[in-house]
C-alpha cells in the first residue's frame, strides 16, 4: 500500500493549498463534485453516512453516486461540519444558503484509486462479514492449535451465531480439517490479490490477538482514512468475486436485505408474501408516498426485485440513453409517467431489478 495520498486537482488561481487534507476529505469533495448543482449539508451528511431517505436515494441513482453511497456510517455531524468548515476556509468550497458548491471545477481521482468500493450495494454488510471473518479465522486458528476453551474477538452475539450456523452446515458430511484447508485456501487467493498487509495482522488465531485498525493504520505508516478506504476497497473487491470465485467466504456475507431501513424491510417481506402494493399503506398504516420511499429502496438493494407493476424494459432502456439533471426534466420527456415511476426506472438502470 502507497503510504502517498492522492491530490485533487485545483485551478491555481482559485484553489489554496490542501496542507492537512486526508482522504476523507478527499471522499466529501468526491461526493460534491457528482452533484451538478449546490447541495444542503444535511442532505451531503445523508450520502456519505448512508442515510436512507427517499432523497438521497433517488439522487445517488439519478447522478450515479451509488459508489461513494454510505462509505463512513460512523462519520459524526460535528466531524463532518468541521471538515466543510475547513474547506471552506481554504478556498475549496462556498457554503451558503442555497447550499454546498465547489468554488471552482476539480478533478478528484477518489473513485480510480478506490475502484473497486460500492458503498450503496455493500454500506450494512461490510462490517457484519469483516466481524464473522475475524471469528472464523478465530475458529480454525484455535482448532489447528488445539484450543477449545477460548474468548471470541467478536463480541457480538448475532456475528458469533451467524458463524456457528455457517460452520454447522458446511460441516455437514465433512471434515472440520478439509473444510479449514477449503477456507484458508479462498483466503489466501483474496489475500494475494490485494494488500494482505491491510487484513492480516487484524485476524486471530492461537495466543495472537489481533491489532486494530488504528494500530495496523501506524505500522503501515498511513493515516486512519487512509487505511480505512484501502481496506474496504479490498473488502468490496472480494465481495464482486463472491458468488463465482470464494464459495465457502460467500457463506459469511449477510444477505441484501441487512442493507434496507427497519421499515422498508417490513413492507419488502409484506411483497415477498404477495401483498398487492396498493393494500400495503393500509397494512402498515403508512402514507402510499411512504411505501413508494420503500419500494425504491428495496429495488435499489434487492438484486432480483420485480419492479414490472410500474416499469418495462423499454421504459427503463429509453431513460438510460442520456443523463438527466433532475426528476423535472425526465418528466417533460416522459410525462407519461408519474414521479414514482421515474424513481423506479432510475433505480432499475442502476441496479439488478427484473420487469416482468
Amino acid at each position: 500500500m502507497s503510504n502517498k495520498c492522492f491530490r485533487v486537482r485545483i485551478d491555481e488561481k482559485n484553489g489554496k493549498g490542501l496542507v492537512g487534507m486526508d482522504e476523507l476529505d478527499h471522499y466529501l469533495l468526491a461526493i460534491i463534485a457528482s452533484f451538478p448543482l449546490k447541495r444542503k449539508p444535511a442532505f451531503l451528511f445523508a450520502v456519505a453516512t448512508g442515510k436512507r431517505t427517499g432523497q438521497a436515494v433517488q439522487d445517488s441513482h439519478l447522478f450515479e453516486v451509488t459508489p461513494l453511497f454510505g462509505c463512513v456510517p460512523t462519520l459524526r455531524q460535528v466531524s463532518f461540519d468541521a471538515r466543510l468548515q475547513r474547506m471552506q476556509e481554504d478556498g475549496l468550497l462556498e457554503i451558503t444558503e442555497d447550499g454546498v458548491g465547489l468554488v471552482t471545477e476539480i478533478e478528484t481521482p477518489f473513485r480510480m484509486r478506490f475502484p473497486y468500493i460500492d458503498g450503496f450495494l455493500y454500506q450494512n454488510r461490510t462490517g457484519p462479514f469483516f466481524e464473522r471473518l475475524l471469528l472464523a479465522i478465530q475458529v480454525f486458528s484455535n482448532f489447528k492449535h488445539e484450543q477449545k476453551h477460548y474468548l471470541p474477538i467478536v463480541r457480538d452475539e448475532a456475528a458469533q451465531w451467524a458463524v456457528k450456523r455457517w460452520l454447522a452446515d458446511h460441516l455437514v458430511g465433512d471434515t472440520k480439517e478439509a473444510v479449514r484447508g477449503r477456507f484458508y485456501a479462498e483466503l489466501e487467493q483474496w489475500l494475494e490479490q490485494v494488500d494482505g498487509a491491510l487484513y492480516v495482522p487484524r485476524f486471530s488465531g492461537g495466543d495472537y490477538i489481533g491489532k486494530t485498525a488504528l494500530q495496523v493504520a501506524s505500522e503501515l505508516g498511513v493515516t486512519p482514512w487512509q487505511y480505512y478506504f484501502a481496506w474496504l476497497n479490498g473488502l468490496h473487491c472480494l465481495f464482486g468475486r463472491l458468488v463465482l470465485d470464494f464459495p465457502l467466504l460467500n457463506g459469511l456475507m449477510p444477505d441484501a436485505a441487512q442493507g434496507l431501513t427497519s421499515s422498508a424491510r417490513k413492507t419488502w417481506q409484506l411483497a415477498e408474501q404477495g401483498v398487492l402494493f396498493e393494500n400495503m399503506a393500509g397494512i402498515r398504516h403508512l402514507k402510499e408516498s411512504t411505501i413508494q420511499d420503500h419500494i425504491v429502496e428495496i429495488a435499489a438493494t434487492i438484486p432480483g426485485f420485480n419492479v414490472g407493476s410500474w416499469v418495462d424494459s423499454a421504459m427503463i432502456t429509453a431513460m438510460s440513453q442520456q443523463p438527466w439533471r433532475s426528476l423535472k426534466d425526465i418528466k417533460q420527456a416522459f410525462p407519461a409517467l408519474d414521479y414514482f415511476q421515474i424513481r423506479v426506472a432510475l433505480i432499475a438502470r442502476r441496479s439488478g431489478v427484473i420487469c416482468s
